[in-house]
């Protein structure tokens, strides 16, 4: 039994039989590192709590006592007494019972409050979870916490006081702290860690280390609480719910990480796959809610089994802690390779538990090397998303590696042509998710094993001859040419064309061209056009085009039209063409014959083989074979105009026809047409997007095979 009021420096721990008896106070004598629980009392005054709770200390939100490996904890309030009873447990829960003189104490998200009498009753607590646990962050905005501290850290098992914080913070080498914001072997009590003191020590200056002390692996010799392994999944995924309450009670918001304390563990085959499915769970849990997951652990055993599962679906955490007690302020560890966790993704504690005395205050610790991801109050910077990471980083997902060209993931099906296996940076789904789906417009890439050069216009690949028509080489990704030969594949994350939409301007030529449906058209110059070389774009396909109207003149009963269709100089034949006349306009049957010269080809003069019908009051004109050119000429016999059409024409109405034309490739491109007598009787032009001519839909009439 220990006095607190006579000895306010003992550590109160609840991995030891002990009953403790008053407030713990603000200079504890903790060691630097305990884990685990068991059957342990504390008993201090509810004013003390009040306070403490006012101020903004975390809830306890404690796991359920049903577990099969114990390790939970349970308060009972005595608003009679003044006095708030802190309980934990290992596999002995009755002999807590009995000690209290209680039926039972609650352990699942529930307070007892004593009455008068003694008898106590539950009352439920707040869900932690939903009341305190903060919106997911924006993956738009994610990226890796960019406050480095490249220097030194500490921690010791119960927070420090204010005071000694000042003080460590003017005498010691020390920038980073780590804190024990909960779990089930979380083994020592905080009775000064609260967000009030979590926000002056971040505006002190400090960085914070959230570590969150869960289940613990089944060979662990450390006597906690253990991960069942067929609940491994499960299990993780709670310790992460409960440690993002725990800290969003703190105060540490999304975009800060919390470290997961794995201790070490005789690694068998039941135990590392039960590790790596729990800290995978671990790893989804906080990533999803916007926080950076972290994993310490020892060097022989969880670090090494993270390392051997790399490249497995193995969910990797996005920062370890390395416990590597070397003496080395360093980083890097004989354990992990350089490229792993490469990025500011490292802790490494490289002493273990000794007494370091600054400005007077001792403090039993442990000390780290930092080169990763620490908190403060607030939301934190977060993950990385498409604009942090430059072009030509290799990231990881789903057990497939990428790498980054445009700010899109390209697949690397092999790392022959890269000289070997590179640095790789995993990524959670959030973060994945934050990438472009294709590489940004102007964005060249490189082809391993051909060396050829493209420029992205529109997500697709335009291959660049020569350097000449960019003033020079250009700054280039090098990508598996793997994506080039299987640019259809999703993984490739690149299109077979540019979308639709998409105005580039060929190079030296001066051309611009607007791309629908997979081909392009000549177009009008536009300021935002993409340079690409004229010779790359010889491998997409011209549009048709109705390049030509004339208007020979409307009567009030009769006109004359000719117009002209052309086959690009790498598009499909012509197959079929169909004219449709403005409302009120309709075509004579009778007038309608190949003996009256209605089809010719515009480049012979000839007359073409075809089949010529009228439906709906549109003509359809299908070729008995595929020409290049081709001509339409309808007589006066042929055309014929209402009273009303032909009055609203001289009183200067424009009056449009649209002209649908079918390739040999069964593509649909429409242009509409505007006959207007005030113009000139020739006038030129330009099919517009179509979204629905790609045959079917309302076009399917126009199918050149019907």
């Amino acid at each position: 039994m220990f006095r607190l009021v006579s000895d306010p420096s003992a550590c109160v721990r609840f991995d030891r039989h002990a009953v403790y008896l008053g407030r713990p106070g603000p200079q504890q004598r903790c060691p630097a590192h305990a884990v685990g629980r068991t059957e342990a009392i504390l008993v201090e005054p509810l004013a003390a709590v009040v306070a403490r709770s006012g101020a903004g200390a975390a809830p306890l939100v404690p796991e359920a006592r049903t577990r099969a490996a114990g390790g939970a904890v349970g308060q009972l309030v005595v608003p009679a007494r003044g006095v708030v009873v802190t309980a934990t447990w290992a596999n002995h829960p009755g002999t807590i019972d009995r000690a209290l003189g209680v039926k039972s104490i609650p352990a699942s998200g529930a307070t007892a409050v004593s009455s008068a009498g003694g008898e106590a009753r539950s009352s439920a607590m707040p869900d932690a979870r939903q009341a305190l646990r903060p919106p997911a962050a924006s993956s738009g905005q994610a990226r890796f916490n960019d406050v480095d501290v490249d220097g030194l850290g500490f921690d010791t098992c119960s927070a420090p006081s204010a005071t000694a914080m000042s003080t460590w913070l003017t005498s010691s080498p020390f920038r980073a702290a780590a804190i024990y914001i909960g779990g089930a072997n979380s083994a020592c009590a905080q009775p000064n860690l609260s967000a009030s003191w979590v926000s002056a020590e971040s505006a002190a200056g400090w960085q914070l280390i959230p570590v969150y002390v869960g289940l613990q692996a089944p060979t662990s010799s450390c006597g906690c609480a253990e991960i069942v392994p067929a609940k491994a999944t499960a299990d993780g995924s709670a310790a992460a719910s409960d440690a993002i309450a725990q800290a969003a009670a703190l105060g540490i918001g999304p975009g800060n990480p919390i470290y997961f304390d794995m201790e070490a563990y005789t690694r068998t085959a039941t135990a590392t796959s039960a590790v790596l499915a729990f800290l995978s769970a671990w790893t989804s849990e906080l990533t999803a809610s916007g926080y950076i997951s972290g994993v310490y652990s020892s060097a022989t055993s969880g670090i090494t089994d993270m390392v051997d599962a790399l490249g497995t679906p193995f969910v990797e955490p996005n920062d370890i802690w390395i416990a590597d007690w070397n003496n080395e302020e360093t980083a890097s560890d004989p354990y992990v390779p350089a490229s792993d966790w490469y990025y500011n993704q490292r802790l490494h504690q490289y002493r273990g538990g000794h007494i370091d005395d600054y400005g007077g205050v001792k403090l039993d610790v442990d000390t780290d090397y930092l080169d990763g991801a620490t908190a403060t109050a607030g939301s934190g910077v977060g993950l990385v998303g498409a604009g942090a990471l430059p072009d030509g980083t290799f990231v990881s997902y789903e057990g497939k590696v990428y790498r980054l060209a445009g700010g899109a993931p390209l697949y690397v099906h092999s790392w022959t042509a890269f000289g070997g296996a590179q640095p790789t940076i995993p990524l959670v789904a959030a973060q994945w998710k934050a990438l472009n789906p294709v590489p940004a417009n102007g964005t060249f890439i490189r082809a391993t094993a051909t060396g050829k050069v493209y420029r992205i216009a529109g997500g697709a690949p335009i291959y660049v001859p020569n350097w000449s028509a960019f003033g020079g080489p250009q700054p280039t990704i090098t990508v598996d040419r793997w994506d080039i030969l299987n640019i259809s594949s999703a993984a490739a994350h690149l299109r077979s064309v540019p979308a639709n939409g998409t105005v580039v301007e060929g190079l030296p030529s001066g051309h611009y061209w607007l791309f629908n449906s997979g081909m392009r058209a000549l177009t009008a110059a536009s300021a935002t056009a993409l340079g690409v070389s004229d010779g790359g774009l010889t491998s997409f396909l011209e549009s048709p085009t109705a390049s030509r109207v004339s208007l020979s003149g409307i009567t009030k009963r009769e006109s004359k039209l000719r117009f002209t269709v052309t086959a690009g100089t790498n598009a499909p034949a012509l197959k079929a063409f169909e004219v449709e006349l403005p409302a009120g306009m309709r075509f004579v049957r009778s007038a309608l014959s190949l003996a009256d010269g209605v089809l010719t080809s515009s480049a012979s003069g000839k007359r073409l083989e075809s089949t010529v019908r009228l439906r709906r009051g549109a003509l359809t004109i299908t070729l008995s074979a595929a020409a290049r050119v081709a001509g339409i000429t309808v007589g006066r016999s042929a055309l014929y105009t209402t009273k009303a059409l032909a009055a609203g024409v001289k009183a200067g109405t424009d009056t449009t026809l649209a002209v649908v034309v079918v390739t040999t490739d069964k593509k649909h491109e429409r242009a509409d047409l505007t006959l207007d007598p005030r113009v000139s009787s020739s006038s030129r032009a330009t099919p517009p997007a179509c979204a629905a001519c790609t045959g079917g839909g309302a076009l399917a009439r126009f199918h050149p095979d019907r």
